[in-house]
């Protein structure tokens, strides 16, 4: 696509497309292609935010893009849980209070991470 194109392209849709986003009135594939974008970066809010306004359409796509979004989900609560198993097979020495809390920062984000996917997994398998 040349670049002017491009830039028309991207001016319009901000313009245009945002706006009425919410409302629900454009078609199914705009919101399975805006969810497979936010997927690809890994921005799970946002693909369960257009996954939500692409369910009244009923596709099979719709369901299809959730399934993948459990999986991602799923694989990347399974990466911290090993990550927390890991923190847990560690030996502990006396005297290592740096060590200890640097730890329990990283027991904490990984627990906050899998809680978070828990809820994006909930979510998702109420639209599939």
């Amino acid at each position: 696509m040349p670049v002017g194109l491009n830039l028309l392209f991207r001016v319009g849709r901000k313009m245009l497309a945002e706006p009425l986003e919410d409302s629900g009135i454009l078609p199914g594939k705009y919101y399975r292609s805006q969810a497979l974008a936010a997927l690809e970066e890994q921005d799970f809010p946002e693909c369960l935010r257009y996954l939500r306004l692409a369910a009244p359409h009923r596709k099979a796509k719709a369901r299809m893009i959730a399934q993948i979004l459990i999986l991602r989900c799923r694989l990347l609560r399974e990466a911290h849980q090993r990550q927390l198993a890991k923190l847990a097979a560690l030996p502990r020495r006396e005297g290592e209070g740096a060590k200890e809390q640097r730890y329990a920062e990283i027991r904490s984000a990984a627990e906050k991470a899998i809680h978070l996917l828990e809820s994006y997994i909930r979510e998702a398998q109420e639209i599939a």
